[in-house]
């Protein structure tokens, strides 16, 4: 394939601007959260562009990979009061406009989400009352505006491809442990990857309870696979099992 070649459009498309969120290419999106322990609720995603990790398995390389043109491509630039607009949209046209405030839930997610926390912050003080969710890859430090949404947490271990000094941060996911609302979801694929999850959980102190193990795939078969490989070690450990819940509902493709 022949490498994508970068304009100048380009570059001034993905550099950051004051007031605004950068946006990936799936932009906002209403549907079912399909993991964690939110499962099947309705949920407004809003898809943020930029990563500080290349995870060798990710789904969303569009939000970081820069060998991919959708990465150059696809963001866009929202005012914040656009933002939200566009949330508040999603949801009166995909459920009901009657639903109580204490129903609403926007997933925030990426990327890395909180490589732009600081306009996530205006954002949400716009959306009172809204259930919060906010997917991270535990590697940057929240803001203290943010303790009040739930985290799901998904440290990235070996089988990332990510080198541990970038995708380990020991006093991040202490500090996201201590927050009321937070849960931490790993990514596996054999049980020697649990091992390297009780080695995380032992030095971060981490709240057994809080812990999801999600088999690794992009597809039913070959998630399903991995659950058989881990199952019983995860259960030992007294640790919940996530699915992937929507490539049962909606099968392995982007949500536009």
């Amino acid at each position: 394939m022949e490498r994508y070649k970068v304009t100048p459009e380009d570059r001034a498309r993905i550099s950051l601007r004051e007031n605004t969120l950068k946006v990936s290419g799936d932009q906002i999106f209403a549907t079912l959260q399909g993991e964690g322990v939110t499962s099947g609720s309705k949920a407004v995603f809003l898809r943020l562009h930029f990563c500080n990790l290349k995870c060798s398995w990710c789904d969303t390389t569009y939000t970081w990979n820069k060998n991919n043109p959708e990465f150059w491509q696809e963001p866009q630039d929202w005012s914040f009061p656009q933002t939200v607009n566009k949330i508040e949209k999603s949801w009166q046209e995909k459920f009901s406009p009657d639903t109580p405030i204490s129903e609403k839930r926007v997933v925030i997610t990426g990327g890395e989400p909180l490589l732009q926390q600081n306009k996530i912050v205006e954002v949400i003080k716009h959306l009172p009352n809204w259930n919060v969710e906010i997917e991270t890859n535990g590697t940057i430090m929240p803001l203290p505006e943010l303790s009040n949404c739930q985290f799901n947490c998904s440290p990235k271990l070996e089988n990332s491809g990510n080198e541990k000094q970038k995708r380990y941060k020991p006093e991040v996911l202490e500090f996201i442990n201590s927050l009321p609302n937070s849960w931490f979801k790993f990514v596996v694929s054999e049980t020697k990857d649990l091992e390297e999850i009780d080695q995380i959980v032992s030095e971060c102190g981490l709240i057994p309870e809080k812990i999801l193990i999600m088999p690794e795939g992009h597809t039913i078969e070959s998630t399903s696979k991995h659950l058989t490989t881990v199952e019983k070690a995860v259960s030992e450990r007294g640790w919940k099992v996530a699915k992937r819940n929507q490539l049962e509902w909606f099968g392995n493709k982007r949500r536009t």
